[in-house]
């Protein structure tokens, strides 16, 4: 039904064909209030934190997320599971004559299709993890309750500008008078601008940095951390995941004062993102990371180090509009044997020297078929490089995505 919308290809720079189907349909954006996250890395992690901490103390909880593994229903969650298939096709056949009237992107569809739905079923809160950038992403919309901002580093370049301050004003543009913030923004030069633009719009900043945080300990599946001078464990052993885990702490406690820490640990505790440093296999093990931009590829390298890994196996490939040889540089001193693919349906042409980088496979599911066949018990392989990559391959040992632990 909508691949005649296009694909994750398909990007547009204006929020006006969306605002005109959205107000042809009464405007369902309004009807609910919202939490915006946005930034560069860590955007999903976070939004599961807050959305498991308002569920597990009793609010109605609607979650949008970007991209998906393996489902486009795993965009769109009610109290962190994703849609059923019915239901999905339903809200599809109501947006879809909205959607080639106006003639909506692939991402405007699936946010009209969200707000439709939420609409409908009225949850307490949306929760909008913002896909690319933030001024002109399909998400803003919005006038939400509060907003978070993870971080700013290096991502989409040749749409959102080509220095880190301007990447970070077109971030921003999800910020609404007297809105307030909660940010992970260190850089001096960026936080002076950040700080600058709250001021102008008269909305509180809370820094993450004012937090204090300790990784106490790590194994593949999980860490301690103290965060604030409080314990708790997550699902996700890197060094990211840390950040992230204080930015959804700084969101709660800021916002939702009422939300016991009992009740923050326990969301902390059982919230799973799949494709993010999971394990999908033991003996021998296999790690999916959908690390996909030099920050978080230097997040990786990290939390690879604090694990002690080394002699991996290394099955990688990037987006054509990624910095791969960069990514590759961070990954050499941490494999055995590394194998580079490509993207099934890549967003982009790749450069004719791209298979020159390092040994290639141009198929991945024959990379990853070779790599294991040459792997004893004992030993680690890491999937890395594109979220996309990671969800072609992760179908091989797991068939759907969930995002909390069973039973909770």
């Amino acid at each position: 039904m909508i691949r005649r919308l296009g694909g994750e290809k398909q990007i547009r720079l204006s929020l006006e064909p969306l605002s005109r189907a959205l107000e042809e349909a009464g405007h369902p954006e309004k009807t609910v209030q919202s939490l915006v996250i946005a930034g560069t890395n860590g955007k999903g992690s976070t939004s599961l934190w807050i959305s498991q901490a308002l569920r597990l103390h009793g609010f109605k909880v609607a979650t949008y997320l970007s991209p998906h593994l393996q489902s486009v229903r795993e965009r769109f969650l009610d109290q962190l599971q994703p849609w059923s298939e019915e239901r999905l096709q339903k809200r599809f056949q109501e947006a879809l004559g909205l959607a080639e009237k106006w003639k909506l992107t692939y991402f405007e569809f699936l946010t009209l299709v969200f707000f439709l739905d939420s609409r409908e079923n009225q949850p307490d809160f949306n929760i909008l993890e913002v896909g690319m950038g933030g001024r002109l992403d399909a998400t803003n919309v919005t006038e939400p309750k509060g907003i978070v901002l993870t971080n700013i580093s290096w991502d989409h370049s040749e749409y959102l500008g080509d220095s880190l301050a301007k990447i970070l004003q077109e971030k921003m543009g999800v910020f609404r008078k007297g809105v307030p913030v909660v940010s992970g923004v260190q850089e001096p030069t960026l936080l002076e601008l950040l700080t600058q633009k709250c001021q102008e719009l008269g909305s509180s900043l809370f820094l993450t940095h004012q937090v204090s945080r300790k990784s106490v300990k790590q194994t593949w599946k999980g860490q301690e951390i103290e965060v604030g001078g409080e314990a708790f464990t997550i699902t996700n052993p890197s060094r990211g995941s840390v950040e992230n885990a204080v930015s959804a702490y700084s969101a709660i406690t800021q916002w939702f004062p009422e939300i016991s820490r009992s009740t923050l640990k326990q969301a902390f505790a059982t919230v799973i993102n799949p494709g993010r440093m999971e394990v999908v296999q033991e003996s021998p093990r296999v790690i999916l990371s959908g690390d996909h931009n030099e920050a978080g590829m230097l997040s990786l390298a990290a939390t690879l180090r604090a694990l002690g890994a080394q002699d991996l196996y290394v099955l990688c490939g990037f987006s054509p509009d990624k910095e791969a040889q960069k990514m590759l540089e961070i990954l050499k001193p941490f494999a055995r044997k590394l194998v580079l693919t490509q993207l099934s349906h890549p967003r982009g042409i790749y450069s004719k020297n791209y298979s020159e980088l390092a040994p290639f496979e141009p198929n991945a599911h024959q990379a990853l078929k070779t790599l294991m066949s040459q792997m004893n018990q004992q030993d680690t392989l890491l999937v890395t490089g594109s979220l996309y990559l990671v969800g072609e391959l992760r179908s091989q040992w797991k068939r759907e995505v969930g995002f909390q632990i069973t039973g909770v």
